[in-house]
């Protein structure tokens, strides 16, 4: 997969375009329809993602998408898609009327087909329609193909980035957060990738050397506290207990999370390589602890309780379709 950015695409193609936040089973299936139009057409396929996020610039400078740049492309390049493209979401754009939007859809993308779902709207107030586009095609002797929405087999739902967002933040569980349900609907576990970072050592004093991340401050995390989780480093695969957070324990002056990750049966140094943290089940809040062994003692009990906690709950997920290890 070839990723470019900026506002054209060099050959004619299948395209489909939108947020593309996280590439959930919809997503999947959208794409899906994409490469296989696009194969049967003898010509590329193409995702155009708008970046920055649209809410981060209709008003939300706050939101924080589920996946970053890379791990958006991460998921992409499995889909076997030819081309991304993160096209600028800007004033100009917003303000593109329905006409002027089909001639960059066919002109400058070279745009030979669009797959869009049947509720597609695009254009200045949205005031584009299925029916818009299907005119615009006509007129540059392009094609138009409707995708159904994609809905979970087990719930009859509409599968969309704002219930995987509500599940991540337990918002229908007492919020506690619904990994599994998370995951079903993701097509494979949320996570978080990156490059193992030096921190201050203190979980290999404790005896639980932990791999640290720091996530960019736009990149979602779910609510802080203690996860069962697998890591994958270099296409090994490692159970682990990951805690996400501030550290109040130690630090009572923190501000950036950090994603710290004790892995089962490994002993290597893995400063500078780059690991991708499944989160599989919501295990307890993040709390602070009155002293270092109170913090020890209750590592010790997480982590006991996690080695069978995690067989369980890999062999639970086993059944979702999209395998990204």
């Amino acid at each position: 997969m070839k990723i470019l950015s900026g506002r054209e695409l060099p050959e004619p193609c299948v395209l489909a375009v939108g947020k593309f936040e996280s590439i959930h089973r919809g997503h999947q299936a959208l794409i899906d329809q994409v490469t296989r139009t696009a194969k049967d057409s003898g010509i590329a396929s193409a995702v155009v993602a708008f970046t920055p996020h649209p809410y981060r610039v209709l008003g939300d400078g706050g939101y924080k998408p589920l996946f970053t740049h890379n791990e958006r492309a991460f998921l992409l390049e499995r889909s076997g898609v030819d081309y991304l493209l993160e096209y600028p979401f800007d004033e100009a754009l917003i303000s593109t009327d329905p006409t002027a939007f089909g001639s960059i859809l066919f002109e400058r993308l070279h745009a030979h087909t669009i797959i869009v779902g049947e509720g597609y709207r695009f254009g200045h107030k949205r005031e584009g329609t299925v029916q818009t586009l299907i005119r615009l095609a006509e007129h540059y002797g392009r094609n138009v193909g409707l995708f159904k929405a994609y809905t979970d087999a087990m719930e009859d739902l509409p599968v969309s980035t704002s219930s995987i967002r509500a599940l991540l933040d337990g918002k229908n569980n007492d919020n506690k957060p619904q990994l599994e349900g998370a995951a079903a609907l993701l097509g494979f576990p949320f996570f978080t990738m990156g490059t193992v970072t030096p921190g201050r050592r203190l979980g290999r004093e404790l005896g639980f050397p932990t791999l640290n991340l720091y996530p960019p401050t736009d990149k979602y995390l779910p609510r802080f506290g203690v996860y069962a989780t697998r890591t994958i480093m270099e296409s090994r695969v490692f159970d682990g207990i990951t805690n996400i957070g501030l550290r109040p324990t130690v630090n009572n002056d923190e501000t950036v999370p950090t994603v710290e990750t004790h892995l089962f049966d490994f002993n290597e140094d893995a400063y500078g390589r780059e690991i991708r943290v499944e989160f599989l089940r919501f295990v307890r809040e993040e709390r602070r602890f009155d002293s270092l062994d109170e913090l020890k003692n209750q590592i010790c009990t997480d982590a006991q309780n996690l080695i069978s906690l995690n067989q369980t709950t890999t062999s639970a997920l086993s059944h979702i379709p999209y395998s990204l290890i």
